[in-house]
Order: structure tokens, then sequence, then C-alpha cells
């Protein structure tokens, strides 16, 4: 070993024994940093899913405080908050924790740093959280506020926030998308009959003007973004429409073939709020081993409209018995059934609605009785007021034909969720400038 000049020998080893500490050191804090990069969720394709991973969570909703059938958006100046609420079957608390990801228009994660978008702790932890009682089904309601004590969003754009428990960031329990916007750009929208004699009496056109006063956008037609949800569904959403005329601080998206949605049909209704009488649609309730029952009258497709006011796919918790329905109502066992004469072969049958999110799992897929000529389901859910509607996936894709067994009608009813981005050339994330509801029968919302 070649001594240093200069050095004295005692020192030597101790300039060496420092040094091999210093390596050691870099070395755990590398390995540490990749396991723990390496631990959090990664989504399928990159893409943050609206969905629940785990047995037993039930009911997850977000909306703004005080107004529970609303859609997850909210302004990045408004005084209320969001909240978060999901069920989990069984009576033992565990230990939650939560983490914020920005993401992009897509839904993929965002260039930005966590330090860029949130004030306060990158995880936190669930505080809030209550037994449900007197109910045949024992299950933990939990409540997260959003922002809250322990953190704030300073951006606008699309959020995800991941629910995992503690020491399994990789293997989360539910994935929930909300929005966050700035009141930068106006959105004068509507939804009206399209004028393309082809799709005029099955199809609904959205057409729009986005107006950007005071806000320079330097290239419209590449740093805009137009996303359509046809009441708050993203798998069918509308992308990539470009203006057909740019004017001063005015973009005009009025076009024959874009904004083009099929209209479907009005919801089914559901009334779970009871558990003495049935109420239309269910012909019985029994009790059972476990909890009640609610069998419905048997459904068939739809060939004709009939208009029936809805809340377009959403559910309301309630019940006639206690006015505290997070932790009082039921769950309780809903039997759907749909006749047909025979089987479809080249897809499935699902019930849909936003209490499964609208994803098509198993929880919600039908299955064919031959013996009874009927499609049927059994869907475990809290006592409340839903819509839903019976949906044809093709084997072949993920985009569901909504109108194959509820039919297409232009005079259905619809909410369309109007998202503009933009995201300028020395931008790193998609901002969020507006975001604005238009109904097929009414005015911007």
């Amino acid at each position: 070993m070649t001594a240093e000049v200069g050095t004295p020998a005692p020192c030597r080893l101790v300039v060496i024994v420092m040094r091999l500490f210093r390596c050691i050191f870099s070395v755990c804090i590398v390995s540490g940093c990749c396991t723990a990069v390496h631990a959090q969720y990664e989504p399928p394709g990159d893409i943050y899913p609206d969905a629940v991973m785990a047995d037993g969570i039930k009911t997850v909703r977000l909306y703004k405080d005080g107004w529970e059938i609303s859609y997850p958006v909210r302004n990045i100046n408004d005084e209320r908050s969001m909240v978060l609420t999901f069920d989990e079957l069984g009576s033992a608390v565990k230990s939650y924790a939560y983490r914020i990801v920005h993401c992009d228009a897509e839904w993929k994660r965002s260039r930005l740093i966590e330090s860029d978008y949130l004030e306060g702790f990158s995880v936190n932890y669930t505080r809030h959280y209550d037994y449900s009682f007197n109910t045949a089904i024992p299950y933990v309601h939990y409540r997260i506020p959003l922002p809250n004590e322990d953190i704030s969003l300073k951006l606008s754009g699309n959020y995800v926030i991941i629910i995992y428990e503690e020491g399994k960031e990789e293997y989360p329990i539910l994935c929930k998308r909300f929005s966050v916007t700035e009141s930068v750009a106006s959105v004068q929208a509507s939804a009206v009959r399209p004028r393309l004699t082809a799709h005029q009496d099955e199809w609904q056109q959205v057409e729009l003007l986005v107006r950007t006063v005071n806000y320079p956008v330097e290239n419209p037609y590449q740093d805009m973004k137009i996303v359509i949800l046809k009441n708050g569904q993203w798998h069918n959403a509308v992308r990539g429409i470009k203006p057909l005329f740019v004017r001063q601080n005015e973009l005009d998206y009025r076009q024959e073939k874009a904004g083009l949605f099929p209209a479907g049909n009005e919801y089914r209704p559901l009334d779970l709020k009871s558990l003495r009488y049935a109420s239309t649609p269910v012909s019985k309730i029994d009790f059972g081993p476990t909890t009640y029952h609610f069998y419905l009258q048997p459904d068939a497709p739809r060939r004709r409209y009939l208009f029936k006011e809805d809340f377009n796919g959403r559910y309301a918790i309630q019940s006639e018995k206690t006015d505290r329905y997070d932790v009082a109502c039921e769950y309780v066992y809903a039997h759907f059934s749909l006749k047909t004469s025979q089987p479809f072969d080249d897809g499935q049958v699902y019930v849909c609605g936003s209490f499964c999110n609208d994803n098509f799992t198993e929880e919600n897929r039908m299955i064919y009785n031959a013996d009874k000529g009927q499609y049927e389901a059994s869907i475990l859910l809290k006592q409340g007021y839903y819509n839903y509607q019976y949906v044809f996936l093709p084997f072949d894709t993920q985009i569901p034909d909504e109108g194959w067994i509820e039919g297409n009608f232009s005079d259905t009813e619809n909410d369309y969720l109007i998202y503009v981005y933009h995201k300028g050339r020395l931008s790193r994330y998609d901002r969020l400038i507006g975001v604005t509801t238009v109904n097929s029968l009414y005015r911007n919302q």
C-alpha cells in the first residue's frame, strides 16, 4: 500500500476507514432509493386506472364535500374540499397510507416531481374512520378530505390518489382519479342533435367555443387538448379535436364530424333504501344467511325511448331507518336479470354504473342461465338509490357498445364534461385551464 505524502502513519488508517465508510454509505443510499422507486405502484401501460384492486373494498366515492353526486373536479381556488370515502368489509381497522400523483391528460405520470405540485408530506395516512353499527355485514368506513392538514395541491391538472396498506405501496387497494382546474379559459358549449342525417336519431354532438382572454396560446393546434366525457366516463372519451377556426382569444371547435357520441338511453333506477318495502323495480326482499337480498324484476333489451329523470349513472347512499348513512346503511345483494332468447356469442354483458366506476370486472359480469333464458348477476351494494344499465362488451375490444341492449336515442338526457388542457412549448405538464359541464337538455352548468 502506497503511503500518502505528508500524512502521518496513524492518520492514513483513519483516512482509509473513512473512505471505505463513505463508499458503503453511498451504496446503501443508492440501493435504498432504487428500492423505494421500485416499491411504488407501476400501473399497466403507465396509465393510472380508476379502479378497486382488493377484495372487500366497497363504495369508493370522491366528490365535493356536501354534494355526493358531483363529478370529481375541483377549482384550485375553491374553499370547499373534496372527500374520498370507502368501506372495507369486516371489523378490523388497517393502517392505510396514500400518495397523490400528478398526471397528464392521458392519465400517465407527469414530468413533475412531488414538490412541484404538493404542499406538505408526500405520503400520508388515513386518520378518519368509523365502525358500522347494527349492520348484518360489519364494515369500517374511511374518509379522507382533500386538501387537509397534511397536504394541499399547488397546480391544476389530473391527479390520482393511491391508497395502500402501510409498507405495501406496490400493491394498492384502490386508485381514484380526480381533477383540479383553473378559471383561465371559459367554455361555451351545447349538446345537440347532429346535423349529419345518418346520425340524427341515435347520436348527440357536443359543440364548443373556448375563449382565452388574457391568456396567450402560442400554437392552439398543438398546445391545446380537448377531452369530452359522457356522464363522467373515461373509457369512451372523445379526444384529438382540433379547432376549425382560430380568432383572437377564441377557438372554435364547431365541426360536423367532431364531438360525436352514441346517445344511449336513460339509466334504469334501483331503490335499495328500504329493507321493508319493495319499490320499483324490486319484486321481493328476503333475508338470507348473512344479509338482505333484493330480487329485481326481470329486465329486457329496450327498443324505444321513454324519458325518466335519472342521475346519469351516479348513486347516493341512503336509508329510511337512519340519517347516519355512512356507517348505518346495510350491505345487501341486488339480483339482476336480463331476458334474452339466447346468449350473445361475440361478447359479454355487464351491469354498469358509477358504483363500479363503469369498469368491467368479474363482480359485475353477468352469466347466462340457459334454463331461465336470461343473464344474471348478484352484486353486493350499500343501501341507497342507484342508476344502472346493461352494457355489451365485444371480445375483441375494451370499448363497450352501450346501445346494443339499451338502444341509442338522440332525445336522451346526458351530461357532457369538457376538459380544456394547455401545454406550451416550455411547459412540463398539461395545465387544466377550464372544465365545464353541459347537459343535452340544458345549458352550461
